[in-house]
C-alpha cells in the first residue's frame, strides 16, 4: 500500500509541475495524442474490415468448392459447339458431376439448375438470380431463416411451385406485410414465396430458389435470347455444382483436381471455380499487410511525438537546474531526481494516450463512412495503444531524466 501511495504522490507531483506550463505541455503531448488516436482508429478499422471479409466470403461456405457455368465469349467458342438443332451448348454437364463424384465418393456434391427467366411481382420486375436447388443446398451454406421455412424434400419430390427468397430479393417486392406468402411470376409460371432467408453470400445480389425438379421440369435446359430480331438458343444442363468437403485441409488439393478435370472436359472457358477458403486466406493475408503498414505509420507518429516530448523535457531540465541543485542540497538522491523527471514524462505520455484513445473513438465513425468499412473496437487495441504511449514516455523520457540526475549539485547552485 505504501508503494502505491508513493507512486500516486510521484505522479501527482509530476502533473503539478507540468500544469505550470499548460500550453507547452499540451503542445508536447499533441504528437502522442495523434499517434495513439491513429493506432486506435487503424486497429478498429482493420478489425472491422477483417470481420466484413469473413462475413462476405464465409457466407459462400468455407468448406465448399463452387463451380458455376459461364457463357463464354464469342472468341472462345469453337464452330462445332452447337448441337444438331443449332442450339449453343455450354457449361457443366452430368458427365462432369459423375466424374467428380467418382473422384470424391465420400463428399457431398450438389447441383443447381440455372433459370434465365424474368421474375415479376405483379408489375414490378425483380432483378435477381434464379436457381433451382436440392433442399440439402441450404445445409452447406450459412442460412438464417427470417420468415417461413426453406425448401423440403416433399417440395422437390412433388414439384411444388414454391420459392424461397433472400432478404435482398424480399426488399424489392413492394407488398404490404412483406414478401412471405406472396405470389411471384417466373416466365409465365406462378410461385408462392414460402420463406425469406438471410444468406451472406457476398455475391452482391438477391436470389430466388426453386425446388430443383420443379425448375428443371418447368423451364428445361434450353434458353432463348432475342437479339436484333433473331432468336439465339443455348443449352445449359447444370448451372452450379457445389462440392462440400468436411476436411478443410483437402480443399486446395481438391480444387486443383476439379479444375484440371474440367479443363480437360471443356475446350471453352465456360465455367468458373470459386474456393471461398482460398479467397479468405488471400484476403486475410492482404489485410494483415495493410494493417501492418497502417500500424507502422501510426507508430512513426508516436515516435515523432516521443521526440517532441524529449526535446521539451531537455529544455525543462535546463530551466530547472537551480531547483535540481536545491533538491540535491536538501538530501534528494540522484534516483529521486531521475524518478521526478521520468514521472513527468510518463504522466505527459499517459495523458496523451488517454486523449488519443478518445480521439480514435471519435475518428472511427468518420473513417467508417469514408471507407465503408465498419469500425470495431476491441479492449486489446485500447490496451496496446496505452502501453505504446506509456513506453514512449519511458523511452524518450529516460535521457532527460538521466541528464538531470547526473548534474553536480554545486554546479547547479552556481548556475545562472
Amino acid at each position: 500500500m505504501s508503494r502505491i501511495i508513493w507512486i500516486y504522490e510521484l505522479a501527482r507531483e509530476g502533473a503539478r509541475n507540468l500544469l505550470r506550463h499548460k500550453v507547452r505541455s499540451f503542445l508536447s503531448l499533441l504528437g502522442i495524442v495523434i499517434g495513439v488516436g491513429s493506432v486506435i482508429a487503424m486497429m478498429a478499422i482493420g478489425e472491422g474490415a477483417q470481420q466484413k471479409v469473413l462475413k462476405d466470403i464465409g457466407g459462400l461456405g468455407l468448406h465448399n468448392i463452387i463451380v458455376d457455368s459461364e457463357k463464354p465469349s464469342a472468341a472462345n467458342v469453337p464452330r462445332e459447339s452447337g448441337d444438331n438443332q443449332g442450339a449453343f451448348r455450354y457449361g457443366l454437364t452430368p458427365r462432369d458431376v459423375e466424374q467428380v463424384k467418382f473422384l470424391f465418393p465420400s463428399t457431398t456434391i450438389l447441383v443447381g439448375h440455372l433459370v434465365k427467366k424474368q421474375i415479376y411481382y405483379q408489375s414490378t420486375r425483380l432483378d435477381v438470380a434464379l436457381l433451382g436447388v436440392d433442399p440439402e443446398y441450404f445445409n452447406v451454406f450459412p442460412v438464417d431463416v427470417q420468415e417461413g421455412y426453406v425448401l423440403t424434400e416433399v417440395d422437390n419430390r412433388d414439384r411444388h411451385r414454391v420459392a424461397v427468397i433472400t432478404e435482398e430479393a424480399a426488399m424489392r417486392i413492394p407488398a404490404i406485410g412483406g414478401a412471405l406468402g406472396k405470389t411471384i411470376r417466373i416466365g409465365g409460371k406462378y410461385f408462392q414465396v414460402i420463406g425469406v432467408i438471410r444468406m451472406p453470400s457476398g455475391e452482391g445480389m438477391g436470389r430466388v430458389f426453386l425446388p430443383y425438379n420443379t425448375a428443371k421440369e418447368l423451364f428445361g435446359t434450353i434458353t432463348a435470347e432475342d437479339e436484333a430480331g433473331t432468336s439465339e438458343y443455348s443449352i445449359n444442363e447444370i448451372g452450379r455444382m457445389v462440392i462440400h468437403l468436411k476436411d478443410e485441409n483437402m480443399i486446395p488439393e481438391a480444387a486443383a483436381v476439379v479444375e484440371r478435370l474440367l479443363k480437360k472436359n471443356h475446350e471453352m472457358n465456360d465455367f468458373t471455380i470459386t474456393v471461398p477458403l482460398a479467397k479468405l486466406r488471400l484476403k486475410q493475408q492482404t489485410q494483415r499487410t495493410f494493417d501492418l503498414v497502417l500500424i507502422v505509420i501510426a507508430a512513426i507518429s508516436l515516435v515523432i511525438g516521443g521526440i517532441g516530448i524529449m526535446n521539451i523535457m531537455l529544455a525543462i531540465v535546463m530551466e530547472r537546474i537551480e531547483e535540481i541543485g536545491i533538491r540535491r542540497a536538501l538530501g534528494a538522491s540522484r534516483r529521486d531526481i531521475l524518478l521526478q523527471f521520468l514521472s513527468e514524462t510518463v504522466v505527459l505520455s499517459t495523458g496523451g494516450g488517454i486523449l488519443g484513445c478518445l480521439l480514435g473513438m471519435v475518428a472511427v465513425p468518420l473513417l467508417s463512412r469514408l471507407t465503408e468499412w465498419p469500425g470495431v473496437f476491441t479492449p486489446s487495441s485500447i490496451i496496446i495503444a496505452l502501453m505504446f504511449s506509456w513506453l514512449v514516455g519511458v523511452v524518450f523520457g529516460i535521457a532527460p531524466a538521466i541528464q538531470a540526475a547526473k548534474m553536480n549539485p554545486v554546479d547547479c547552485l552556481r548556475y545562472e
